[in-house]
């Protein structure tokens, strides 16, 4: 009988230590975790799929004894590069999907707690159907259980487009959903989380558990976070000031202090009455007046009873004629109906409501107010039942699809092109002044980009779209060009697509914001061997 010692020297002490076969070789059928949808490709050694907390937590306390570079991945949805890895382990939670519990506070308010590795699909399918595994529900859970299934629908706000996407990668990111407009992002419907932290430990963090004040932050198992209070005020991603929540530092951090294994969703009322209008317009200059004219002078959290435009989404021409194209070979796509080939511009808005009434006049108001800017009724398209608001969808994740269909193209000729983009936000900025300026600036450079996004929000998404190597350098300059200019207006320069590994090059010639110093500062103090996310955000940053 071989001897405890001596296999514990056995050529693959990893698997022995773990005491299962979960940290795995990196082999040819796993090629496809070395890349997200940025296009970019990586390197690693290892790979494991955990299925609950306990995995994850002897997975990484073998790594971290190893001081082996471990990067988190959920479903590699991302356009950053944030889950591509650049040496080391693979820890994918794409296994971790459950349900784990459904609670109901003294309010009567419901939230759900899950697994990171579920995706958003996955997710609402359950919520709507209230068909949850419910095996390992408690007497407390399962009452609320049926007390949910008699409730009025639910729903959880955040909403990408892209509905493969993980619940984990969703927090990570603090991602914005085509609804941000008026729910804000995840952060804001997130009151709970577990994590296995950057020494391997598991903690859980409420909402208001853990509090910064003048810099300082207790942290779980007596521990602090010391910061210089000054970098909580000017520029952020999300304009964050003093108190700031400990929570919000994981969600956001894209992974770099540690792996969330478990969530706690709050829950809203689903509105009865969701509409969705696609707007039209020969020029784009008359769809901004259009913008200008409908966009909430100012944010309001939903009561239940209110109508409200929720979305305002912008695509420009060249968006259009992408997506025109992608139509001819995407399946999903061709359900749309054709878009007419003098119209330059298009604006998504989509409505809540709980009155059918009340949403038709603002739906009729919204339409009154096209035609006089300019739009053209029988180029309108509406939607307004839960079947039917899956087609906006698939038109506004189309925009994004192109873009990744248009990229794909271009490095068949030459692999060394990736998505060439940046994400920005301008608070308080000429939506036309802006688009003026990268439109301007395209032409004088012989380059042309899909631009898109919350339109409302100053939120834009801009994508070159290089033909070949030689244009993709000159994207390239071209955006740290733009970006000089935008950090002049001390504007976010990235919003809702994180940071990852290719957007922290944008900070290479400017200074570093506030929001990333202190995120540094605290990688520095958490993680100071480097191992989490590593080239993640900051590795390369000043």
């Amino acid at each position: 009988m071989t001897k405890a010692k001596d296999m514990i020297k056995a050529k693959d002490p990893i698997k022995v230590k773990s005491g299962r076969n979960l940290i795995l070789p990196l082999q040819d059928l796993h090629k496809d975790y070395l890349k997200d949808e940025s296009r970019i490709s990586g390197k690693a050694e290892t790979i494991s799929f955990p299925e609950n907390e306990t995995q994850v937590q002897d997975i990484v306390k073998i790594l971290l004894k190893q001081k082996t570079p471990i990067t988190v991945q959920g479903s590699r949805t991302g356009i950053t590069g944030g889950a591509v890895p650049m040496g080391g382990h693979i820890l994918n939670l794409s296994k971790m999907i459950k349900v784990t519990g459904l609670e109901r506070d003294s309010d009567g308010q419901f939230s759900i707690r899950v697994q990171p590795g579920i995706c958003l699909s996955e997710l609402n399918e359950q919520i709507f159907s209230g068909r949850f595994n419910g095996e390992a529900f408690d007497k407390k859970k399962l009452k609320a259980l049926e007390a949910f299934k008699k409730a009025d629908r639910l729903f959880w706000p955040p909403d990408p487009s892209e509905r493969s996407a993980s619940i984990g990668g969703i927090a990570a990111n603090n991602s914005r959903g085509i609804c941000s407009l008026h729910y804000g992002p995840a952060r804001l419907h997130i009151k709970g989380m577990r994590v296995v932290d950057t020494r391997g430990e598991i903690v859980s963090i409420s909402r208001g558990q853990y509090i910064f004040s003048q810099g300082v932050c207790p942290l779980p198992g007596g521990r602090v976070i010391k910061l210089d209070p000054a970098l909580f005020y000017g520029q952020s991603f999300d304009y964050f000031t003093e108190p700031y929540d400990l929570m919000d530092l994981y969600l956001g951090s894209e992974g770099m202090f540690g792996v969330i294994t478990q969530l706690t969703l709050s829950l809203l009322p689903l509105p009865k009455e969701r509409w969705g209008i696609v707007f039209f317009f020969e020029h784009q200059s008359c769809a901004l007046d259009f913008i200008l004219r409908i966009k909430p002078r100012q944010k309001r959290q939903r009561t239940g009873s209110e109508t409200d435009i929720v979305a305002i989404e912008f695509m420009d021409h060249t968006t259009l004629d992408c997506i025109k194209d992608y139509k001819q070979v995407n399946t999903r796509v061709k359900q749309l109906p054709d878009i007419d080939k003098t119209l330059s511009a298009a604006v998504y808005v989509q409505i809540h409501g709980n009155g059918p009434q009340s949403v038709e006049a603002l739906s009729e108001m919204l339409l009154e107010t096209a035609i006089q800017c300019g739009g053209d009724p029988d180029n309108t398209w509406a939607f307004c039942s839960d079947i039917e608001m899956e087609r906006p969808r698939i038109f506004l994740h189309a925009a994004a699809e192109s873009v990744f269909w248009f990229i794909d193209k271009a490095r068949l000729k030459d692999s060394r092109i990736i998505t060439l983009g940046m994400d920005m936000g301008l608070e308080n900025a000429s939506l036309s002044k802006v688009l003026g300026m990268y439109q301007k600036d395209l032409l004088i450079h012989g380059l042309k980009a899909a631009i898109f996004g919350h339109s409302a929000c100053e939120h834009l998404q801009i994508n070159i779209l290089p033909q070949n190597y030689q244009e993709f350098k000159k994207g390239r300059a071209l955006i740290k060009e733009w970006t000089k200019k935008i950090d002049t207006q001390k504007a976010s320069i990235v919003t809702a697509h994180g940071v990852g590994k290719i957007n922290k090059d944008l900070f290479a010639s400017i200074p570093l914001p506030n929001a990333l110093k202190w995120i540094g500062s605290v990688k520095h103090q958490l993680d100071p061997d480097g191992l989490w996310n590593p080239d993640n955000m900051l590795d390369s940053c000043k």
